[in-house]
């Protein structure tokens, strides 16, 4: 044997070389690739990273990771029209920072009313006397998409937008355009809530209820926290009347509010946000409910029924800015808290 060991070794040593050069080249060809998209990613986004400096390269190993995470999330069910996760604004950030920086905005007070969940989750949905599709995008009475940056302040997001669609929705005509309102009024100057550092959609409609919101141009966002600001005495929006329910268990009660009165504001689970691209959310998202959006219509009429959430991190993340959510499990927490209002004219 080994006389014939020795007979065989410049061959097994030979194609040890070959196999191991093949590996080689198909790993650095790999990592060729993954740091090129890498490249075109931190140009894409206009990350601020010097070549081959150590920030650089760790923001390069945490790519990789989200490349990982994201190819599990694709894999994981085979069903049609379902999410897709790949590289977004957020592929450098860690789990853990994309939570501190985007996640830390929602911090949940009591509901100022509360539905009783039912025990079955409604799937009647195509018999309700609703349209099949409603989408408020259509109807020109959405502002454009906003960017909260790494202010948590999503709570003050989700409510002004939906002041701003109500008021469209009862007011515009020919003469009287969708307004902007500020945002940063209530980062400042809502103290029911925690500026940058999170609050509630709920105590947010109770503000302003009593304060009112003024123009964007009066109070202009900063996305930091700032000392309030005393703004003369100006015609303002205020909520007129305002509603703070769970609606576990009644998501038929949300379509109807989309379809007769408008767009609502709701508390929602965004951890896997991280990675998303586009398509229909309908697995990996809880009721830990972390982020708040407005939701600005559904889709009933293909095989999986959604919501078409407006977001506020910029019209670069998701689709345009915004995501679709699979209808009818409380999915990412969507029922957990639902905030709906009217609002005055300029007063």
């Amino acid at each position: 044997m080994f006389k014939f060991s020795m007979l065989h070794l410049p061959l097994f040593l030979h194609v040890y070389l070959i196999t191991l050069i093949i590996y080689t080249n198909c790993t650095t060809r790999l990592k060729r690739q993954l740091y090129e998209q890498f490249s075109e990613f931190t140009i894409g986004y206009k990350k601020e990273y010097l070549t081959n400096s150590s920030e650089f390269l760790k923001r390069f190993e945490i790519f990789k990771d989200n490349l990982i995470r994201a190819k599990y999330l694709n894999l994981a069910y085979n069903v049609s029209d379902k999410a897709v996760y790949g590289v977004n604004k957020f592929a450098d950030l860690t789990p853990e920072e994309f939570a501190a920086q985007y996640l830390s905005g929602f911090k949940r007070n009591k509901c100022l009313s509360q539905k009783q969940p039912s025990s079955v989750i409604p799937r009647n949905y195509k018999s309700l006397d609703i349209p099949q599709k409603v989408d408020w995008r259509e109807k020109g009475v959405l502002t454009g998409i906003k960017d909260q940056g790494t202010c948590g302040a999503c709570w003050s997001f989700s409510t002004v937008e939906t002041m701003e669609s109500m008021f469209a929705i009862q007011y515009q005509t020919s003469f009287i355009s969708v307004p902007q309102l500020s945002v940063q009024q209530l980062i400042d100057c809502d103290h029911g809530n925690n500026g940058c550092k999170g609050g509630d959609i709920c105590e947010a409609a109770k503000w302003s209820n009593v304060n009112g919101v003024v123009n964007e141009t009066l109070y202009p966002l900063t996305d930091r926290t700032e000392t309030c600001k005393t703004v003369s005495p100006v015609p303002r929006v205020f909520v007129k009347d305002y509603f703070c329910n769970s609606y576990r268990g009644e998501e038929t009660e949300m379509l109807k509010l989309l379809a007769e009165h408008g767009p609502i504001a709701v508390a929602a689970d965004a951890t896997t946000w991280h990675n998303y691209i586009g398509g229909i959310i309908q697995f990996h998202c809880s009721e830990n409910i972390n982020h708040a959006v407005q939701i600005v219509g559904y889709d009933l009429t293909g095989d999986i029924p959604y919501y078409i959430i407006r977001n506020s991190w910029g019209s670069n993340f998701g689709d345009h800015g915004y995501i679709y959510i699979k209808y009818g499990d409380n999915l990412c927490g969507l029922a957990v808290e639902v905030s709906h209002l009217t609002v005055t004219g300029y007063q």
